[in-house]
């Protein structure tokens, strides 16, 4: 059988990353496989070997074609190979949306969480749907269990809440900068690390509008006596320094309005860092109470101030919605966590163990069966 990957692997962001892995744990089913670049950011960054391979190698006909990109881009190829979207949605219901016709003229679709497959479904897509978590690779993580990354005055007995994620409104980072500052006492030893940036701005422009807006949240907070301390981390870092980051943290914070697989949250959760995650969401098929925290959420059309797509593909309005965290269950779960650690260090383990144990569930090998079968 010959394979034919259309995606944005060159991308140097999630993008490009999971459409790599995508890439990887396809050919440990079908290794007759092509890989064709698509874009849509100007950062691209030459792949590995393994995908360059893939590049060169071109068949005479394929007999299955994937399609990693929006659901807005997917292409129907008439009288030929078997076509699979590969794609993620961050909001719910798209039945107003134009890429329906499109969905329902394809052979498979293929997304990572049950929310999404609940949208399509509703949204009028009658196209067989499998739900396949997105593939991580695996050793890599294994490999680097012991990196760390320096943080310049980051205390090292503190415990450390962090975020991975675009500086955007959808990841929420406003609610999870007051939720720090009113969960904790000023004898509570926490910090907060942001490893965020601005689509489109520099290092230090990111800093800079970061750190303008929790300034602008600590003046409208006004508890000035019980602010505590935030490190910012915007330059781009390796997929190794991204591991010894969670490596140096203890407990990932992902307050999003909408999220389908959030790769930083799978990251955490095999790394022990028990995260705490928004319910309504893709991460719940992965992150539950038992080797996480949820939290409460409600029902809100999604409206957005910025856009983040330069012509939008017909996406993110007011006829989708997503999920609002409630910010009192995201303080409650980030003492709950905190008073586990200094209080039950056998419960605190037993989660992080919990957690480390499912790492498989990501592998190529699992994932690449799951989608070829």
């Amino acid at each position: 059988m010959n394979a034919l990957f259309i995606g944005p692997y060159r991308q140097t962001d999630g993008w490009g990353m999971a459409s790599k892995d995508y890439i990887k744990a396809i050919a440990t089913k079908i290794p007759n496989i092509t890989a064709r670049p698509i874009f849509f950011i100007n950062n691209s960054s030459e792949p590995d070997k393994q995908i360059i391979k893939y590049e060169n190698s071109i068949y005479s006909s394929y007999d299955i074609v994937f399609q990693k990109t929006l659901p807005h881009c997917i292409a129907p190829i008439k009288n030929g190979p078997k076509n699979v979207g590969l794609f993620v949605l961050e909001t719910n219901n798209i039945s107003k949306s134009i890429c329906i016709h499109n969905l329902n003229n394809i052979d498979e679709i293929c997304v990572p969480s049950k929310q999404e497959e609940l949208c399509l479904k509703k949204s009028g897509v009658r196209t067989k749907i499998k739900v396949v978590s997105e593939p991580i690779d695996i050793d890599m993580y294994k490999n680097n269990a012991n990196h760390r990354l320096s943080i310049s005055g980051l205390p090292e007995k503190a415990f450390k809440f962090y975020c991975i994620g675009e500086y955007v409104e959808r990841k929420n980072f406003a609610d999870l900068i007051i939720a720090f500052h009113l969960a904790f006492k000023d004898t509570d030893n926490v910090v907060l690390v942001i490893k965020s940036s601005v689509p489109g701005a520099s290092q230090s422009q990111s800093v800079s509008i970061i750190k303008d807006d929790i300034a602008e949240i600590k003046k409208k907070m006004n508890i000035k006596q019980y602010y505590k301390k935030e490190f910012i981390i915007s330059d781009r870092l390796s997929d190794t320094d991204i591991i010894g980051l969670h490596n140096t943290c203890d407990c990932l914070v992902m307050p999003s309005y909408g999220e389908a697989f959030c790769r930083p949250a799978a990251e955490g959760l095999i790394l022990g860092k028990t995260p705490i995650v928004t319910d309504h969401t893709g991460m719940t098929d992965f992150i539950d109470n038992n080797n996480g925290f949820l939290i409460n959420s409600h029902k809100q059309p999604v409206m957005l101030k910025q856009r983040t797509l330069s012509n939008d593909f017909d996406i993110y309005n007011a006829y989708e919605y997503w999920y609002k965290p409630n910010i009192y269950s995201l303080i409650e779960n980030m003492q709950k966590i905190y008073t586990m650690y200094k209080n039950d260090r056998k419960a605190y383990e037993a989660k992080r163990e919990i957690g480390i144990s499912s790492i498989n569930q990501f592998s190529y090998e699992t994932i690449g069966k799951k989608i070829c079968d």
